[in-house]
């Protein structure tokens, strides 16, 4: 589509504003975007809406048990954090809907809402539970990453900028009708790694990236007047220059959004070396313990190993108060805006097999679609996915870890597979432990062929490997349960430095070259020295 652009109209802003050709374009076309959309806000005002156009719809309301019920559909487990989130959601849109449809009502005017803190360890279903939540209300949905924010006024995106981004996911053809959807309706921000943003007790002062942000994240908890355009934007300040000139008198109102109808959910890990907030609250809980009754102090011998342990499973999370969030370094008010403080547990490998069982969207059952659009049937046995989670919970990132447990499995079967004549993989323990292996003897290919082939394509360079050479890496990967691919890899993943030596052609490999796992960094450090000396002559 060709855009025909003044050129005295971008002459004209060029010389108004001493700016380059091509702000002066952007500039423009800005402005025309923006007086588009006025123009047809006017007309849908004046008019009603365009024909075929249905109205905004209204936000449908859901009881606690409801809300729970649904989220119990995708998240296993974290009982307490769903029940504290159901209740926090369906009050604060109900009365939302209440004070709309009663504008009489003088009784409550400014509601308290029920913003909350949520802490607990990394991939346990934080954000997630909070994405499902709001494709279930259908209220314009923000995550966020607190560490992409600054304070107002310094480089980067600012808090008020969350906002902008939520009217943004609002239903309507203008910013406006957008913005008024929210604060008809309601929104919901979820401010994920918040303890990124706690100031951390080693500095001093004041810090603009931590204490600063928080006390931006406050102001808009408090009931803040958000532009609903970017005012540093080169359109706002445009359009803003043209309305002076037409001398057009503007309701600022109109150009503003309350943050009212926002409710804020704060979340995070809340880990740090040496500080973090389960470590402050057991802290303060065992300090607690020792206390006698009239004050004095109990002094008891070493705990017997089966109390240590028992302490080791216990989740402190959920035992921690608003002195000890404060403690870890958010600051009070920030603290005292959410009132609704609740946990996750770090997720079990029980937990892990649920979620891949018993889940709505199990990510199972998305592999066996992107299989079977290829026309391959994948199975999956139960030794196999007892075999994945108790990987995943050896690598402790919760939930996010079956993903890529299960890439690292199927990768090379999703790619060799489509096409071929298999019609059906069957996935079993063994499989996912030697993956390599099991998809090169299905295809009947040995794995040091396969590995010479690929060495081939990515350097050129033809490796051989004779009998006694692959008898002792077979044997290497035998004592040490691992797959030959695996095997090779560890051995030859230096063998590249062959490439940047000029080497061509066939390289012949010898056991020698294996039982010392610096041969390759020695080879190539003696052809650089030998390149500088012949350079130097």
């Amino acid at each position: 589509m060709k855009i025909s652009i003044p050129k005295e109209a971008i002459e004209k802003i060029m010389h108004d504003y001493g700016c380059s050709e091509k702000k002066a374009t952007k500039a423009y076309l800005d402005a025309q975007d923006r007086a588009g959309e006025a123009f047809n806000a006017m007309l849908s005002e004046k008019l009603g809406p365009q024909k075929g156009k249905t109205e905004i719809f209204k936000v449908k309301i859901y009881t606690p048990v409801e809300i729970k019920q649904h989220l119990d559909k995708y998240i296993i487990g974290q009982e307490e954090y769903k029940k504290r989130l159901a209740i926090a959601a369906a009050y604060h849109f109900a009365i939302i809907k209440y004070l709309r449809e009663h504008p009489e009502e003088t009784s409550v005017k400014r509601f308290r809402k029920k913003n909350t803190i949520i802490a607990g360890p990394s991939g346990s279903g934080k954000t997630y539970s909070v994405e499902v939540l709001g494709d279930l209300l259908q209220v314009p949905t923000l995550t966020v990453d607190a560490t992409d924010y600054t304070e107002a006024g310094y480089v980067g995106k600012s808090a008020d900028d969350m906002i902008r981004e939520l009217i943004d996911m609002a239903p309507g053809s203008t910013r406006e009708e957008r913005a008024k959807f929210i604060a008809g309706n309601g929104g919901l921000i979820f401010i994920d790694e918040i303890d990124k943003k706690a100031k951390d007790g080693v500095l001093l002062g004041h810090d603009i990236s931590r204490e600063g942000f928080q006390r931006s994240v406050l102001k808009l908890i408090e009931r803040k007047q958000v532009a609903i355009n970017n005012p540093h934007s080169a359109a706002s300040q445009l359009q803003e220059v043209i309305d002076k000139q037409k001398r057009v008198g503007i309701d600022k109102k109109d150009d503003m959004i309350s943050t009212e109808n926002i409710l804020f959910i704060l979340g995070g890990s809340f880990e740090r070396i040496g500080g973090s907030l389960d470590h402050i609250a057991k802290k303060r809980i065992d300090h607690k313990g020792r206390l006698k009754e009239d004050g004095s102090l109990l002094i008891t011998g070493f705990a017997a190993n089966e109390d240590r342990e028992k302490t080791l499973l216990r989740n402190y999370y959920k035992e921690a108060t608003a002195d000890d969030f404060i403690k870890f370094g958010l600051i009070p008010e920030l603290v005292g805006r959410a009132p609704i403080r609740t946990f996750v547990n770090l997720l079990s490998k029980n937990d892990l097999i649920r979620i891949m069982d018993e889940t709505k969207d199990s990510i199972l059952t998305q592999y066996q679609l992107e299989f079977k659009l290829f026309n391959i049937d994948l199975e999956l046995t139960s030794e196999a996915i007892d075999c994945v989670a108790e990987i995943s919970e050896n690598q402790k990132t919760g939930a996010r870890a079956l993903v890529s447990v299960w890439e690292n499995i199927l990768t090379d079967f999703q790619f060799e597979l489509p096409g071929s004549n298999f019609t059906k993989l069957v996935v079993t323990k063994e499989l996912c432990k030697k993956p390599k292996d099991v998809l090169l003897k299905m295809l009947e290919r040995s794995p040091f062929v396969d590995f010479v082939e690929n060495f081939k394509k990515e350097y050129g360079i033809e490796l051989i490997m004779e009998a006694d050479v692959q008898s002792y890496i077979k044997n290497y990967a035998k004592k040490r349960n691992m797959q030959i691919s695996e095997a090779l890899h560890e051995f030859l993943s230096k063998a590249s430095a062959l490439n940047y030596m000029r080497i061509k052609g066939q390289y012949k490999i010898t056991i020698e070259m294996l039982e010392d796992e610096k041969y390759f960094d020695k080879l190539f450090t003696r052809w650089y020295e030998k390149q500088k000396t012949t350079a130097s002559k």
